[in-house]
C-alpha cells in the first residue's frame, strides 16, 4: 500500500482539467448540458493500460504492479460506481467523474473526512464549466471517455491511499495526501482548494468548513 500512497502523491492532473480552473458558479441551465457518452469496453481497457503505463514511468514498476493487481480483483469502473452511487453519480458521464474527483480532493486537502458534501451543486458547477468550454463541446464519445475514466482511475488510487491512511490513523500520511491534493489543484488548475467551501453554488470561495 505504500506504493499506492506514493503513486497518489505523484500523479499529475490531466491538462484537460484546465476547463474547470475558473471554478464557475452553477447556473440552472447547466443541468441541461449533456456530458454523457457511450461507454466502449475496448476504450476502457486502453485507458487502463495507459494509466498503468503512466504509473510505471512516474513512480515505478512495483507501484504499477500493485495497482494492476488491485484492478484485477474487481473491474475499476465497477468499484468506482459502487463508491459514488450514494452521491447520485454514474458511469458514462464526464461531469459525474469530475465531481467525484473534485470532492475527494477537497475533502483530502481540507481534512474534512466526516463532512457530508452535497455533490449536486458541484456537479452543476462542473457541467457549467464544460458548457462554457468550446474545446469540450467538440469532444466525441471517445474523447469524453478518455477524460472521464482518466479521472475515475486517479480517484480510485487516491481514495485507496486516503482510506488506508485513515484506517491506520497515520497522521503523517494524511498530511502528505492533503498537501499533495492542494498542490495538484494549485499547480495544475490554478485552484486553491483550501479557500473553497461546498455550498448551494458548488465549491466557492469562503471560510473553511466547520
Amino acid at each position: 500500500m505504500r506504493f499506492i500512497l506514493m503513486a497518489a502523491l505523484m500523479l499529475a492532473v490531466s491538462p484537460l482539467a484546465a476547463l474547470a480552473q475558473t471554478v464557475p458558479s452553477a447556473p440552472q441551465q447547466a443541468e441541461t448540458f449533456d456530458t454523457s457518452y457511450q461507454i466502449s469496453t475496448v476504450a476502457s481497457a486502453r485507458i487502463q493500460r495507459q494509466f498503468l503505463d503512466s504509473i510505471r514511468w512516474s513512480v515505478g514498476t512495483e507501484a504499477r504492479d500493485d495497482i494492476r493487481a488491485a484492478f484485477s480483483e474487481r473491474p475499476p469502473l465497477e468499484v468506482w460506481q459502487e463508491l459514488v452511487a450514494a452521491d447520485g453519480l454514474e458511469l458514462g458521464n464526464v461531469a459525474d467523474a469530475l465531481t467525484a474527483y473534485w470532492v475527494l480532493n477537497w475533502v483530502t486537502a481540507n481534512a474534512r473526512y466526516n463532512l457530508k458534501v452535497d455533490n449536486a451543486p458541484i456537479r452543476r458547477q462542473m457541467a457549467a464549466a464544460m458548457a462554457a468550454d468550446a474545446n469540450f463541446q467538440s469532444f466525441n464519445d471517445l474523447q469524453k471517455q478518455d477524460m472521464a475514466e482518466g479521472y475515475i482511475l486517479k480517484f480510485l488510487v487516491e481514495h485507496a491511499a486516503l482510506n488506508d491512511a485513515m484506517v491506520r490513523k497515520d497522521v503523517g500520511a494524511l498530511g502528505q495526501l492533503a498537501l499533495a491534493a492542494a498542490t495538484r489543484f494549485r499547480q495544475q488548475m490554478g485552484v486553491d482548494l483550501l479557500s473553497l467551501v461546498p455550498g448551494a453554488e458548488g465549491l466557492v470561495p469562503g471560510r473553511a468548513a466547520e
